[in-house]
């Protein structure tokens, strides 16, 4: 979008009226560029964010406390914009959760909607195993972490948890097992989240 907008308007040597047809521009012009992204004068509450919009990738420069900057580069899994902080200390990517889930129900396990994000399907393939399915595009690749805990299966036994990347990107497995034994075990709830840079 190109916002039209004439600089020195009013100018002291103008008669008035030369300068109220760009004058009138310009005050228009300032509403529609504060309604990108802002509600406008108009609206309840003014001048507060409806979201910000990155256009392009950018390069941020040196910071030196306090100063810092959020911006938007390439990112590491794909070339797909990714949005950084730079301080003075060094770049930090500030999307790297790409997905999050949290699992009700050993034998038949149900996400619960209201606390997952990109969780396409949770699916219990036999006892203590977990096939957890992202949807489209969660993920660039078959290269990210997976950090999972559960409840405890009893005041005698914890439970710990490894994971399986599998063949298709955004599709892994989790293993339930008893701290004491080492036995698959099904865990009455779980949570996961997936990252990637």
């Amino acid at each position: 979008m190109v916002i039209t907008y004439t600089r020195d308007i009013p100018d002291a040597p103008n008669n008035p009226s030369v300068d109220q047809g760009p004058m009138k521009v310009n005050t228009n012009s300032t509403d529609t560029i504060i309604a990108v992204d802002h509600y406008t004068f108009a609206d309840i509450p003014s001048g507060t964010h409806k979201q910000v919009t990155i256009s392009g990738k950018n390069a941020a420069g040196v910071q030196t406390d306090p100063t810092s900057t959020i911006y938007t580069g390439s990112g590491t899994a794909s070339s797909v914009s990714n949005l950084n902080y730079r301080n003075q200390n060094g770049i930090f990517p500030l999307n790297c959760l790409r997905a999050w889930g949290y699992v009700s129900g050993g034998v038949g396990p149900a996400v619960i909607a209201s606390q997952s994000v990109n969780v396409a399907t949770v699916v219990r393939s036999s006892t203590g195993k977990y096939v957890i399915t992202l949807t489209a595009n969660s993920v660039a690749s078959n290269q990210y972490a997976v950090i999972c805990s559960s409840n405890v299966v009893s005041n005698a036994s914890g439970t710990q948890v490894g994971y399986n990347l599998l063949g298709p990107a955004g599709q892994f497995e989790l293993n339930f097992v008893t701290l004491n034994g080492g036995a698959l075990v099904d865990p009455a709830n779980f949570t996961f989240m997936v990252l990637q840079l």
